[in-house]
């Protein structure tokens, strides 16, 4: 039986891609700034495609989602047609080094939900492997290729464990982009820091915005602050 994600206002299918849809996607989707003059997008290492059509529900915006995996790939493309904004979504099977944008593109917001467990002991599955780990990404090609491909006005994201984000960081800095925005995201009260999501851009703010989120309170319940977040995509506004 294949596995069907379904939100307010999409389904979508996540049986074959490398990651399916979780919290991490869910925060990084509604949460992400997107501007108003925003005129394209690129979701690096879709998966399932759940962080582009999050980003379509929000804004009209054209937005390219590449995967190397080809699994993934086409799922996204079922997943993209059969949503409300098929028009405006396109999955494309390229690694983010090899991509080559159409017409020279350069866009205004990359997003990415990226590998970034890399020193952990690889798992045996080759399709987690992909997915979770930098062994096809590493974060200085990450950077790199993102540098290459953004407008010179253009920011770009990531969600990952708050262990990476000091070396993130500083590799950010040497292509010239600095932190304008940061997610601090808590699972529940009273325990460590979970997941940072980062916003960066070439404009050197003297204070980057700092946000924290908690997911769950100390009873274990979903706090209204996530619930308000997620409101427009699950009917329960939690996974």
């Amino acid at each position: 039986m294949e596995s069907v994600f379904r939100f307010k206002h999409f389904s979508l299918s996540h049986h074959h891609a490398t990651m399916k849809v979780g919290t991490d996607a869910l925060i990084l989707g509604a949460w992400l700034p997107v501007a108003d003059n925003c005129k394209r997008i690129l979701d690096v290492g879709t998966g399932s495609g759940v962080i582009a059509l999050m980003l379509a529900q929000r804004c009209p915006t054209p937005i390219q989602a590449i995967d190397i995996h080809e699994a993934s790939v086409q799922e996204a493309a079922i997943n993209f047609t059969n949503s409300p904004w098929g028009n405006q979504l396109t999955a494309i099977q390229s690694s983010l080094q090899n991509y080559p944008p159409p017409g020279d593109t350069k866009y205004d917001l990359i997003v990415s939900n990226p590998p970034f467990f890399q020193n952990s002991l690889l798992p045996q599955s080759p399709q987690f492997t992909l997915a979770k780990h930098n062994v096809s990404l590493s974060t200085h090609d990450f950077v790199a290729h993102t540098s290459r491909l953004l407008d010179d006005t253009g920011t770009w994201a990531v969600i990952l464990p708050p262990d990476r984000i000091d070396h993130l960081l500083l590799l950010s800095v040497e292509f010239g982009f600095f932190l304008i925005h940061r997610l601090n995201v808590y699972t529940k009260a009273n325990k460590a820091l979970t997941r940072v999501i980062a916003v960066f851009s070439r404009d050197n703010l003297i204070r980057p915005k700092i946000d924290n989120l908690l997911i769950r309170n100390e009873a274990g319940a979903y706090t209204e602050a996530y619930k308000k977040l997620t409101q427009d995509y699950h009917a329960e506004g939690c996974l």
